[in-house]
């Protein structure tokens, strides 16, 4: 069993996994299933009581939390590719990243001429011209050891870094997957 209507047709069987509510500032109570949804492999929350401030319900549906076997193995591999794709996506971030103690190339400007390599040595945000909000500027020095100030914008990230290991993204992934399941999906997984 899983959500049962008022009308009796029972809906998410075996995809419910917790309730919650919300109380109104008029005193009524919503109530909420959290289910998953298999054919868009995604969290819901659907709204399965409004109670009024007599303790009647306007809605009637009934709730059992219950997990089935393959809906937990769909919610552990639904999260573990996105964990994949989260953790690859961070990588690409890292790499392009403009932090100080790298090398970067300018990309884009007029005042330093393009192609320029430069070592990063700090970097920080200031004002804009304009006072809306602020820019990010690389504080850098050149061959000669000039001391130049550039948007981070205009650089590009060239320094090689290495790529994380099997094991380090093996830990995230199962960090990931531990973080946004609960027990009751975990067990359920396992079969127990």
């Amino acid at each position: 069993m899983a959500l049962i209507k008022a009308d009796g047709t029972a809906l998410y069987q075996g995809a419910v996994l917790d309730t919650s509510e919300h109380y109104w500032m008029d005193g009524m109570v919503s109530e909420y299933a959290h289910v998953w949804d298999m054919e868009n492999h995604q969290f819901e929350s659907v709204n399965v009581g409004y109670y009024g401030a007599d303790g009647r319900d306007f809605i009637g549906t009934k709730v059992e939390i219950e997990v089935s076997k393959e809906v937990a193995r769909d919610i552990i591999r639904t999260l573990k590719r996105r964990a994949y794709e989260d953790f690859c996506r961070s990588v690409i971030e890292k790499k392009n990243s403009i932090e100080a103690g790298i090398t970067a190339k300018v990309v884009r400007g007029r005042k330093i001429p393009k192609g320029t390599i430069l070592n990063v040595f700090w970097v920080g945000e200031r004002p804009t011209y304009n006072g809306y909000g602020t820019e990010l500027i690389a504080g850098c020095k050149d061959k000669e050891g000039n001391k130049v100030w550039i948007k981070a914008e205009y650089l590009k990230n060239i320094t090689p870094l290495k790529s994380p290991k099997a094991a380090e993204r093996k830990k995230y992934m199962k960090w990931y997957v531990k973080k946004n399941t609960g027990c009751l999906v975990l067990q359920a997984a396992k079969g127990a």
